[in-house]
């Protein structure tokens, strides 16, 4: 069974780090073994409460390169279940997916969901200014969460939604009005897995990696 990966990107300061901890409060099941790479300098921590669960682990890589040469080390250390990259918003996104697309990838992972997290505060000012390179980052993701929506006024969420709509039509936006509430939205829009047949899928996959370990 193929580890499900979940990229999380946007550019500093939106959110990417709070908005992993809710992902992993609200989507964890029993026996799910989690590695949270971080390709990020900011000044967010994973939480140390999940930390303390051996069942979370916590890999910071600084250079996009050292992702090929660490990956695959990581993936038969700690056998995980999830891997949840946070990704860096001024590098390439199509770099990290080219590299995890390889032959050697391929047979461990599946790009499962790409977030982008964006400040709604000035979205739509980094989208008018670094739009060529801010909008790989749009359409390939499954999910557009628009954080910070306290600090917006009605006309300026709507049309903040209306270009990302416009962006990519087919992705799921979840607005919050701000981080601390990223638990209750995600709960709230359903779109996480964690009910009972993915608590079966990590029990089968636990399974056949003790069995082919044993093998090895």
């Amino acid at each position: 069974m193929k580890i499900e990966v979940e990229i999380v990107t946007g550019f500093l300061g939106a959110g990417k780090t709070s908005f992993i901890n809710s992902l992993i409060k609200e989507s964890m099941v029993n026996g799910e073994k989690i590695i949270v790479v971080q390709l990020e300098k900011g000044e967010g921590k994973i939480s140390s409460k999940l930390l303390e669960n051996k069942s979370v682990r916590l890999i910071v890589i600084n250079e996009l390169k050292e992702v090929n040469d660490k990956m695959i080390y990581l993936i038969k250390k700690y056998v995980p279940n999830r891997i949840i990259i946070e990704f860096n918003g001024t590098w390439d996104l199509q770099e990290l997916i080219n590299i995890l697309d390889e032959k050697n990838y391929r047979e461990y992972i599946n790009i499962e969901t790409i977030f982008f997290i964006g400040d709604a505060k000035n979205l739509m000012l980094y989208i008018e200014n670094m739009g060529n390179f801010l909008l790989p980052f749009i359409q390939y993701s499954n999910v557009l969460v628009l954080n910070n929506t306290d600090d917006c006024d009605n006309i300026k969420i709507k049309s903040t939604l209306d270009i990302l709509r416009n962006l990519n039509p087919t992705a799921y936006i979840l607005e919050v009005k701000n981080k601390y509430l990223f638990n209750a939205s995600l709960k709230e829009s359903k779109i996480l897995d964690n009910g009972i047949l993915k608590k079966i899928k990590i029990k089968i996959g636990n399974s056949s990696n003790v069995l082919r370990r044993k093998k090895e």
